[in-house]
């Protein structure tokens, strides 16, 4: 097999065990370290159909934590507008800046997370017009990066939702996100050259979700989330030195 594809399995492994822990982080990781090996384009084809397969599970099994109207009229009209102009960004802009603007998101999050977690910060509370700004630019950057993570949970971290609200609206935004996502790849003939690939990673994808739930109730979340945002810096400073 082919080593870098064996990189790419660690990438998802890692990725999906921290989303079905905390709920994201599978697609900024997956891609932070899947692109030291290939191009950005070359992965949202094969990571975000198994985002499907991930979220969609968890995300039928916590439904009942789920704020409905939160996730309907705040968040996922804003996100499929932002995903739609990323989309149409990704086809415009050269690869390396591609892989340049999306190791500098990575390390200002990373960075500023990790701060914010050492030193236990207060959530300031944030106007609406802010966090639907925050959103959009998130939605932008899931069409370009498969990963709007970082900044949805920037842009709702100031609302009184508890671990697991927060961890359930956050995975069934990326299962519609992502499900209209890959409809548009498969529409532009991206997906069907990778299908067999999307397949035979789908074990690795069960695997992380199993052992990222027994995570979830077990392991100290502030702890975990540090380790998280230091290897996401490594992985970001990679991309923009390697």
């Amino acid at each position: 097999m082919n080593p870098d594809y064996l990189w790419l399995g660690l990438a998802i492994w890692l990725g999906f065990t921290v989303q079905a822990m905390i709920g994201f982080g599978s697609m900024v990781i997956a891609v932070s370290i899947g692109s030291l090996m290939f191009a950005i384009p070359e992965l949202l084809p094969v990571l975000v159909p198994l985002n499907i397969f991930a979220t969609g599970a968890m995300a039928w099994k916590l439904r009942r934590e789920l704020d409905a109207t939160l996730l309907l009229k705040g968040v996922l009209p804003i996100m499929i507008l932002g995903l739609g102009l990323g989309i149409v960004l990704l086809a415009q802009l050269p690869g390396v800046w591609l892989k340049r603007g999306f190791a500098l998101l990575v390390l200002w999050f990373a960075a500023r997370e990790w701060y914010k977690l050492y030193h236990q910060l207060p959530v300031t509370p944030r106007p609406a017009w802010w966090q639907q700004s925050w959103t959009l630019l998130a939605g932008v950057c899931q069409g370009l990066y498969g990963s709007g993570g970082p900044l949805l949970v920037y842009a709702i971290s100031s609302r009184q939702l508890d671990k697991g609200q927060f961890r359930t609206l956050l995975l069934y935004v990326w299962f519609c996100l992502n499900s209209l996502y890959s409809v548009v790849m498969l529409m532009q003939g991206k997906i069907q050259p990778v299908a067999l690939t999307i397949l035979a990673y789908v074990p690795v994808l069960y695997l992380a979700i199993y052992i990222g739930n027994k995570l979830h109730h077990k392991v100290d979340e502030r702890q975990f989330k540090q380790w998280v945002c230091l290897m996401l810096i490594l992985c970001a400073l990679a991309m923009l030195f390697g």
